[in-house]
């Protein structure tokens, strides 16, 4: 199992969800980890809007890689959300997106941040990657998907 599979748990994985907006989005990963790793839902939503509102981490073809570093957190965490409809993003291609892994860091985390969102971004830049993401239908699916997946 790859480093992404212990980084996202089956329960971190929400797919065809609705949500209003970054927003909507932001604040549903905030109640998200609140439940999971007791952290302050409005802390997270509003780390991740910061961060968004430096630049977009929207990649294009759909996706995005919000991200940021919180203070006190002790290993990198992560989310894979799914939203029904696609939201606007600032993405480079102009594109709404729907595919989000969301990823924490500790504050002090450098190459480890750096190693993880490279790694996703190059699942992301894979059109089979993201056409088998797309059609995952349940959580353990997903899970697996980033888990086993090896670029050809």
């Amino acid at each position: 199992m790859s480093a992404m599979g212990a980084l996202l748990p089956d329960e971190n994985i929400l797919l065809d969800v609705d949500l209003a907006g970054r927003t909507g989005l932001f604040h549903a990963v905030g109640e998200l980890f609140e439940r999971r790793y007791a952290l302050p839902a409005d802390k997270i939503a509003a780390s991740l809007d910061a961060r968004e509102r430096i630049g977009s981490t929207g990649l294009g073809q759909g996706v995005a890689i919000p991200h940021a570093r919180i203070k006190g957190l002790e290993r990198a965490i992560a989310a894979f959300v799914r939203t029904r409809v696609p939201i606007a993003f600032g993405a480079p291609d102009d594109k709404p997106v729907s595919d989000f892994l969301v990823l924490l860091v500790p504050a002090q985390a450098t190459d480890l941040h750096l190693q993880i969102l490279a790694d996703v971004a190059t699942r992301f830049d894979d059109p089979e990657f993201r056409g088998m993401l797309r059609a995952c239908t349940d959580a353990a699916a997903a899970r697996a998907l980033f888990a086993d997946w090896v670029p050809a």
